[in-house]
């Protein structure tokens, strides 16, 4: 199997030292300031390292499994490949509940010559009877889902190659419908990672292919950090679960948004912007927002909003308070700590902290220092040294 791819003290516990402000670390434009501390608060809402190698273990042993001698599959040129976040580096850890990890099996045969309902019984039925994954499989209507007890559960796509439209595109069960939908999940990493200004190296699918490397957040891109920042404001904005809007759409309304920008707190801010835009355009029509897969737009991914009028009116009114609370922090530039954890929460709190005893050691080392816009910043040729004191005062 091929690898898969400033105050004196220590501030209360669970109480933020209000005297930091997260603009005040390394530099002297607000703008990138706030990108520093948005560049951290990515780092600590991605999955650790630890739970990124223990998806891939777990992923590639399925593999394994898929393509063993006793997979009914194994005749029929099997490739499995990641599918959504784990494919676009843009994970996130889960406010509370297990990280879900996609993958597709692909097989190498027309989907006119195979019975869609057969296939997904087919899948379920074998890893229903594994000794290992019996007990942790469920059916679910386009996947088979593999759930690890208080870890994550993977959702195994069944797929075959779309022979009508070709290229990447394939067709998937779907168990509602009692028949194929359209689908193109590496038509789609690849449009993202074009839209992202990334290039795209074809995988030659003869086994699993690789889940993606954990690329650590200064070597990603703007726009998988924007997605990131997205999907973290979704999960801790939208109490209910059942019109949260899914991971796919942020994603690929913010992949049409963005337009290049390096910064990532104005990439944010125009990515909001204009995504409102797109809903003031729907509004004129009357109709909700239709959102399609770049790549193959038989299939429309805001299906759901169709027929559930109340989860498009709960995503109209969050991402119109986000964009709202973001463009009055940018322009306002005040109550930055308060206004960022009230988006994304308590890992604001962690990079703070953090940032504050970096500060705090080199404070005491003599190395902060004042510049001429009264910042305070490591020191540099243009910034005059901060005495170090040992008092518990405001600074």
């Amino acid at each position: 199997m091929h690898s898969r791819t400033l105050r004196q003290r220590e501030a209360p516990k669970g109480e933020l030292n209000k005297a930091v402000a997260p603009f005040l670390s390394l530099t002297q434009d607000f703008t990138t300031s706030l990108d520093e501390l948005l560049f951290d608060i990515c780092e600590d809402i991605q999955l650790s390292t630890t739970r990124h190698d223990q998806a891939v273990q777990r992923y590639e042993t399925l593999g394994d499994v898929l393509e063993s001698q006793a997979s009914p599959f194994r005749l029929l040129g099997p490739k499995i490949y990641p599918q959504g976040s784990m494919a676009l580096g843009t994970t996130v850890k889960p406010v509370e509940g297990p990280h879900d990890l996609d993958f597709v099996l692909e097989l190498s045969i027309a989907h006119d010559r195979v019975d869609p309902m057969k296939l997904i019984q087919e899948l379920y039925t074998f890893l229903g009877k594994h000794a290992v994954y019996g007990p942790m499989t469920s059916l679910k209507n386009r996947c088979v889902r593999v759930e690890y007890a208080n870890e994550f559960y993977m959702d195994v796509l069944p797929a075959c190659r779309n022979g009508d439209a070709g290229g990447t595109c394939i067709r998937v069960p779907d168990r509602a419908l009692k028949a194929w939908t359209d689908s193109d999940p590496l038509g789609y990493v690849r449009w993202f990672e074009e839209r992202a200004k990334m290039r795209f190296v074809a995988r030659i699918l003869d086994k699993a292919a690789p889940i993606p490397a954990r690329e650590p957040v200064g070597q990603k891109q703007t726009l998988t950090l924007v997605v990131q920042l997205l999907k973290r404001w979704r999960d801790r904005y939208y109490a209910d679960r059942d019109v949260a809007p899914i991971s796919i759409i942020l994603t690929t309304l913010a992949g049409h948004a963005y337009t290049g920008e390096r910064s990532i707190s104005e990439s944010l801010n125009l990515v909001l912007n204009r995504i409102v835009g797109f809903l003031d355009d729907a509004h004129r029509t009357g109709t909700p927002l239709r959102v399609w897969h770049p790549t193959h737009p038989a299939e429309e991914l805001s299906e759901k909003w169709n027929n559930d009028r109340p989860a498009y009116e709960a995503f109209v009114k969050g991402i119109r308070a986000f964009n709202d609370r973001w463009s009055k922090l940018m322009k306002r530039k005040e109550n930055v700590n308060s206004e960022l954890e009230g988006l994304f929460g308590e890992p604001v709190k962690t990079v703070l902290r953090k940032r504050a005893e970096q500060l705090q050691q080199s404070r005491l080392a003599g190395q902060l220092g004042v510049s001429s816009a009264g910042i305070i910043s490591r020191n540099s040729a243009s910034a005059i040294s901060a005495r170090p004191n040992t008092f518990y005062g405001e600074q």
